[in-house]
């Protein structure tokens, strides 16, 4: 839901987006939950595609602001990596702060404790760096 809201509004400082679906359109065709988003609007993107096409993040990323950080697998088959390339280059090419990680032999979701590790550290660096506080600064009993 992050790409969505990005694109609707510039109140955040900051925003992280974990493998999040960009173009409802290629998802639907090359996720590996094939069915669910005809399920979910009534039809295939062929024939409800004004549909698709007002529903994906992509169709509101002109004019986005706010920093984002992208973290996505390389192995991920629910959300394919290119939705992640798709908004990390709409946004590089309109000037946005924007950053994209791609973690290796990851599928969906982080497991490997390592990678796991570096993820949640790059979203407190993201937005210490973008919000400017710090975990102990925003701990009222510190």
């Amino acid at each position: 839901m992050t790409s969505w809201v990005i694109g609707h509004t510039g109140r955040f400082k900051a925003a992280s987006v974990g493998a999040g679906v960009t173009d409802l359109v290629s998802f639907s065709g090359t996720s590996d939950i094939h069915s669910f988003l005809p399920s979910y609007f009534g039809g295939e993107p062929w024939d409800r595609s004004e549909l698709y096409r007002e529903h994906s993040p992509i169709s509101h990323v002109k004019g986005v602001k706010t920093p984002t950080l992208i973290q996505h697998g390389e192995e991920d088959e629910r959300v394919p990596i290119t939705q992640g390339y798709e908004l990390y280059n709409a946004l590089k090419r309109q000037g946005c702060p924007v950053k994209m990680v791609m973690y290796p032999r990851t599928h969906h979701a982080i497991q490997e404790p390592k990678l796991l590790l570096d993820a949640l550290k790059r979203n407190l660096d993201w937005f210490d760096e973008h919000i400017g506080m710090s975990p102990s600064e925003g701990n009222a009993a510190n």
